[in-house]
């Protein structure tokens, strides 16, 4: 990631996909060297870590919602782009293009509300190792639908009202 030059302000967005890319790597990373001492400790057992499965069921969780979050938000995700290449310029494909955008609020709504409420459900569970609380792992869900329906509400807005120059809106 570029550095901003010296008094040029780095935008929300911009601060945001970092933290998402950034949460995600370190969750893998922090998911590899628990899975690397859990296997030397099976070997060489020197000391326990039965705690470790807690720590690595929430580290996937929020490496799996923060990275797809991040995806979501470049575009990067995996894309079945046949039909829409087929029509992309035409009035079809920008008919396409917001049917599927509809489609993914209406998905992106319903886990973001499924997700909190699977994260309220949670509250007062505790974890039966560490006794962390249990609505951290599900909290992931909510918290990256925000991201994802916010993202895909500025290509709605985009595609209602494309930029000057943007060919998809003629």
């Amino acid at each position: 990631m570029r550095r901003p030059a010296v008094g040029r302000p780095v935008s929300a967005d911009r601060l945001l996909a970092a933290a998402l890319r950034w949460g995600s790597v370190l969750c893998l990373v922090f998911l590899l060297v628990l899975l690397a001492a859990g296997v030397l400790v099976r070997f060489v057992p020197l000391f326990s870590l039965g705690w470790a499965d807690e720590v690595v069921e929430l580290a996937f969780a929020w490496m799996v919602f923060l990275g797809t979050a991040a995806l979501w938000r470049e575009d990067a995700h995996i894309a079945v782009t046949f039909l829409s290449d087929l029509l992309s310029g035409t009035p079809g494909g920008r008919l396409l293009e917001g049917l599927v955008t509809l489609l993914a609020l209406g998905f992106l709504v319903t886990l973001t509300w499924e997700g909190w409420l699977l994260a309220g459900q949670a509250v007062g569970n505790r974890t039966p190792i560490l006794e962390w609380p249990k609505p951290l792992w599900y909290v992931s869900i909510p918290v990256a639908g925000i991201v994802m329906l916010g993202h895909t509400l500025r290509r709605a807005i985009r595609l209602i009202r494309p930029a000057p120059g943007d060919r998809r809106g003629r």
